[in-house]
């Protein structure tokens, strides 16, 4: 196992900014002199024409039969968006699945998510241009840092997209969509300071090598964190501190007139609290952020190497493009207070506990899809990926007085050691036919197999107790087919209504660290998800106003739904099982406007949704070791109320400045977090509300923009997620600044 101390960390962090801050001010003189087409981000309200890969080809949006949220690059300049959980409050029909720090989180699309794990398979297809990049723990069913670098589009393809986008898609899929090489030379730069002691700078080069035949994209990013939210009481000591580097170069070579290849190489490294230190102990801390009795702070440290490659050509009849990935990543959890986290603060226990696995997955796509405006559309492909996880998680620990013959507590004194292996093919297609000039009938389908395997083997590290568990070796297949139907009718130009029947899929798994007598609940099976859909886009002009706006309402059943269990008593590591089938219902509605304002230009984007749902017959659940009957219980993850409000405004304050403003608003209401939560016994947890506010405000020219920003700015304090007595809270505010440039 690789234990990457901050010490080297710390030298390749300043190695990498003074590389990066040279490069960018090496090339700033020539720059100037060159013209570029990555103008700054604006806060104005030019409209354009949204186009989409949801189908994986692009269109308008409002062509697609999809329910489908989009942020640009702009939108992040411009409102406060840095982590995924800044974009998800962004997005309608979204929850953000949070369990402390941010490694451990999920998206979940409307109300499926109510299952999940550390090692887990996430309920949302996560891809990178085009590619599914999810899998593993240590950040395996989210996006990074890294991913969020340089990003041209995020889409949220909201309803089931088994079809086109199939593994873990049963409530959508999001597809981070990063800027490509252009021939223009560019360089654009950020400086950030904010009140947590943040210093951050990233920079991006844009170079055409050889004409339009050869270009080159590459840049970077450093941040480091030394103030935080969470403080030990007995010192004051800031406890989520951070620190964040990351390299990108990308390469894009015009092979020929219809042929085109781009390679893309990437590193990051990443530092920051583990879920022993962020959690209030109800036993314990006072406060969210306030600790007390922690002996150790635990640290997470995530090393990643990722590397993409694309290769697109166009042939008379089609356009061919393969796709490819590689991840290598490394993620250690070390120095974790156990015994804080079981709520005792006594100098005679002491329980220690640390986590480590090595990922490696190798992944790729092959498609061949229709290039002409004929009645008749269609897309044939096929993928497959593979992937390798061990992981060692270690308990260990020292006992005196009273503590000593517990046997609770010497029953985690363990070193648990598994491989996890995945091997996953699939063929899906699509045909699309113009019944007549307005009505289209499109169907998707396909067929997707998985093999897992598991080796666990269990070492007792207690002289008083045996638990050992002698390797022993568990193993699942499945094969789904999953169709896709769509009716599309054109009521005018930029006007269209829809019905969608859609299926998704979720892999079965393994419990990693599986609780002595329940081996036979070890693995768990998959999950499938069926949703009808019917909706309604459309796009007016009202004078100087361009209104777009988006209605969807669903109504889904997800079969064999996984859900968190708590095996025993005294299970510190929650398990999945599947309890039976549920549905889920509710309505999404998106507006855009865009208008002149008071002599300047003001957009304003709305989203508003709801979900509802519940579980079927013959559904049962183990809590803490009892058996609760599910029968008409909410699905957990709904909300009675998402509310996402942005809005922006720039006005020209001279020739060459304008100032600019953003206001978000969001806010989530109603609703459980787990599968019990309104059986109204001890270990229900309702879903807190909440209503946070962001600003900014700046100034920008040509080819620089100053702004102020605050994150959460009325600091709203909710719970996200409680998990064996320990509850989580989101962040308090931030208040910053920020300088970019660009020539």
């Amino acid at each position: 196992m690789k234990r990457i101390q901050w010490m080297r960390a710390s030298a390749s962090t300043q190695a990498l900014a003074a590389a990066l801050i040279s490069a960018c001010l090496a090339s700033t003189n020539a720059a100037a002199q060159e013209e570029t087409s990555e103008a700054p981000a604006s806060a104005g309200a030019e409209r354009e024409v949204i186009v989409v890969m949801a189908r994986k080809r692009e269109e308008a949006i409002t062509d697609v039969p999809v329910a489908i949220s989009t942020l640009s690059q702009a939108d992040a300049d411009n409102l406060v968006l840095d982590s995924v959980a800044d974009y998800i409050r962004q997005t309608p029909g979204a929850i953000l699945i949070a369990s402390g720090p941010a490694y451990l989180h999920d998206i979940a699309l409307r109300g499926q998510g109510g299952g999940r794990l550390g090692f887990s398979e996430s309920t949302t297809g996560i891809y990178r241009d085009g590619i599914y990049i999810a899998g593993g723990g240590f950040g395996g069913r989210t996006f990074s840092t890294m991913d969020f670098f340089d990003m041209r589009t995020l889409e949220v393809y909201r309803g089931p997209q088994g079809a086109l986008y199939g593994r873990n898609a049963v409530g959508g899929a999001a597809n981070l969509i990063t800027n490509r090489p252009e021939d223009i030379f560019g360089v654009r730069a950020r400086l950030r300071y904010d009140d947590l002691d943040t210093i951050g700078f990233q920079t991006i080069v844009n170079a055409p090598l050889v004409g339009d035949q050869l270009l080159a994209r590459i840049g970077g990013y450093v941040s480091e964190q030394n103030d935080g939210h969470h403080h030990l009481a007995s010192t004051g000591e800031a406890l989520d501190v951070a620190r964040d580097w990351g390299v990108r170069g990308s390469l894009a070579w015009r092979v020929g007139p219809d042929t085109d290849a781009r390679f893309t190489i990437e590193r990051s490294y990443s530092e920051a609290p583990g879920f022993a230190s962020l959690g209030q102990n109800v036993a314990l801390d006072p406060d969210p952020y306030t600790h007390v009795g922690l002996d150790r702070v635990d640290v997470v440290t995530i090393d990643q190497t990722s590397v993409f490659a694309e290769f697109t050509h166009g042939f008379g009849f089609g356009d061919l493009t393969v796709l490819g990935n590689y991840r290598d990543r490394d993620g250690d959890r070390e120095n974790g207070d156990l015994d804080h986290f079981f709520g005792f603060n006594v100098p005679i226990l002491n329980l220690l506990d640390e986590q480590f696995e090595d990922f490696e997955r190798y992944g790729g796509e092959i498609r061949l899809a229709s290039n002409d405006e004929s009645r008749f559309t269609w897309l044939i492909g096929a993928d497959f990926q593979t992937y390798t996880s061990d992981v060692v998680t270690e308990r260990t620990g020292t006992f005196a007085g009273p503590f000593a013959l517990s046997a609770p507590l010497r029953n985690q004194l363990r070193r648990d050691v598994s491989t996890e292996e995945l091997f996953s093919y699939s063929a899906f297609a699509l045909a699309g036919f113009d019944l007549t000039e307005r009505l289209n009938f499109t169907i998707e389908a396909r067929v997707q197999h998985d093999e897992k395997d598991l080796v666990f083997e269990r070492i007792d590290l207690d002289a008083f107790t045996d638990n050992t568990v002698p390797p022993v070796s568990f193993d699942q297949s499945s094969t789904r087919f999953l169709p896709t139907a769509t009716l599309l009718y054109a009521l005018g130009d930029d006007n269209n209504i829809y019905a969608r029947i859609a299926s998704g899929y979720r892999p079965g798994g393994f419990n990693p660290q599986p609780a002595p007598g329940f081996f036979d609940r070890t693995p768990y099976d998959p999950e499938t998800a069926y949703s009808f859909e019917l909706g309604w886009k459309s796009v007016r002009e009202f004078r100087d106003v361009t209104l777009e706006t988006e209605l969807a309402l669903f109504w889904s059943l997800t079969e064999d739904i996984q859900t968190t269990a708590s095996l025993t008593n005294f299970a510190t590591v929650p398990a999945l099982q599947n309890v039976g089938d549920a549905t889920i219902y509710g309505a999404e509605f998106t507006a855009r406007a865009f208008t002149p304002f008071a002599g300047g230009d003001l957009s304003v984007n709305l989203g508003l949704s709801f979900s509802n749902g519940e579980f079927q017959e013959n559904t049962l659940v183990i809590f803490n070791g009892v058996t609760y009957d599910l029968d008409g219980a909410r699905a957990p993850r709904t909300r009675d109320y998402i509310v996402n409000l942005a809005t922006t405004y720039s006005y020209p304050l001279a020739t060459t400045f304008d100032i600019f403003g953003a206001l978000s608003f969001q806010a989530e209401g109603g609703g459980y977090d787990n599968a019990i939560g309104n059986l109204n016994i001890a270990e229900s947890r309702s879903s807190e509300s909440f209503e946070m506010f962001d600003l900014r405000l700046g100034v920008s020219s040509e080819n620089w923009r100053l702004s102020a920003f605050g994150r959460n700015i009325t600091d709203e304090v909710y719970r996200t997620v409680s998990l064996n007595g320990n509850d989580y809270h989101n962040d308090g505010r931030v208040i910053g600044l920020e300088l970019d440039t660009q020539f």
